[in-house]
């Protein structure tokens, strides 16, 4: 079944209304700013100029007020700080090694380590801080083409130790796709002494494990990929407010306008911006099949929908955790 025939059978047929008490303030926690799609390059081919300044513009006019850059390598560090330094009030950024580049040599991994625990060190000492999470890591068996379990296992399991052996005081920015026995299992150890808990993004899961991850104490993130099945439909359906938050994943994780998710629950959401094919880019433009954060409130809507509340309770529920765990806004969680 494709995403966009998603069986709806007995969720809610209501759409969310159009927010009423002004616009809505979103926190994008998932952007991957380093890919070669925000660097105008599609398929090997270069069809137009890097323009993530551009998406930040969209983002910004569309209530993003706050947008995450993950850090998927070390190679990423120095490009996502740069952007950092140019959009200083709109972006924050992590730092960590994903499961699809944890194809490291066992003979390197100690140098590796090392190399990531200066990088957070240098970031956590500069005034204001640019870092908000540590990570991206975990486990990703679905592309075990780009890494193998034992190497994800060895490097999940490495940056874990680091974490734990430098008590850094941030959260840690989570992945789970396709693992989840072995994740909870290498994480479960570690988790009475996090600083500041952690966030399982882009989940895709049933409503059981997505329960599991809740008695943990972490959050959890969804974005077009938490809807492309009916178990994670109904995961996200489930999921406490206290305990949500929203992105794009951009530039992927989209979600088509022609899908019945989008025809049920976003009739009532803001017209996203104009949209031209990679050929005939503008920098006012959207580009068509690639993802921005000035959708977050397609995300929202399809949340609101699902779990047949408020677009509003969800907004702001989202705002509220993100901003109070990444530290991007004076907020109260009124957690106990």
């Amino acid at each position: 079944m494709s995403a966009k025939d998603v069986d709806l059978t007995g969720l809610p047929t209501a759409a969310p209304s159009a927010p009423s008490n002004g616009p809505l303030r979103f926190a994008d926690v998932a952007v991957t700013a380093t890919t070669r799609e925000f660097q105008g390059i599609y398929r090997g081919k270069q069809y137009h100029p890097p323009d993530f300044h551009s998406t930040l513009e969209r983002a910004a006019k569309a209530g993003v007020k706050k947008v995450m850059l993950t850090g998927m390598s070390l190679q990423d560090v120095e490009v996502n700080q740069s952007l950092v330094a140019s959009n200083p009030g709109q972006c924050t950024l992590t730092i960590g090694i994903h499961p699809y580049h944890a194809a490291i040599p066992e003979h390197e991994i100690d140098d590796t380590m090392q190399e990531l625990a200066k990088r957070v060190a240098e970031a956590l000492a500069q005034v204001p801080s640019p870092i908000s999470a540590f990570g991206e890591l975990g486990l990703d068996y679905d592309r075990v083409n780009h890494a193998s379990k034992e190497y994800q296992i060895r490097v999940f399991k490495a940056q874990l130790e680091l974490f734990a052996k430098h008590d850094w005081q941030l959260p840690l920015f989570l992945h789970c796709r396709a693992a989840f026995e072995d994740f909870v299992d290498i994480i479960k150890p570690y988790l009475p002494n996090l600083p500041k808990g952690g966030l399982v993004h882009s989940f895709v899961g049933s409503v059981a494990e997505m329960q599991t991850l809740v008695d943990l104490g972490l959050d959890v993130s969804v974005n077009g990929f938490s809807f492309q099945d009916r178990d994670s439909l109904d995961m996200v359906a489930a999921i406490p407010l206290e305990r949500l938050q929203l992105e794009t994943d951009a530039p992927w994780g989209e979600i088509k306008a022609t899908s019945n998710l989008a025809k049920r629950y976003c009739i009532n959401a803001p017209p996203l911006p104009a949209s031209k094919k990679r050929d005939k880019w503008d920098a006012g433009s959207m580009v068509k099949e690639r993802n921005e954060s000035c959708s977050m409130h397609t995300v929202a809507f399809v949340v609101a929908g699902l779990k047949g509340c408020s677009v509003q309770e969800v907004g702001e529920a989202a705002w509220r955790n993100s901003a109070g765990m990444f530290g991007l806004a004076d907020v109260t969680l009124g957690r106990d």
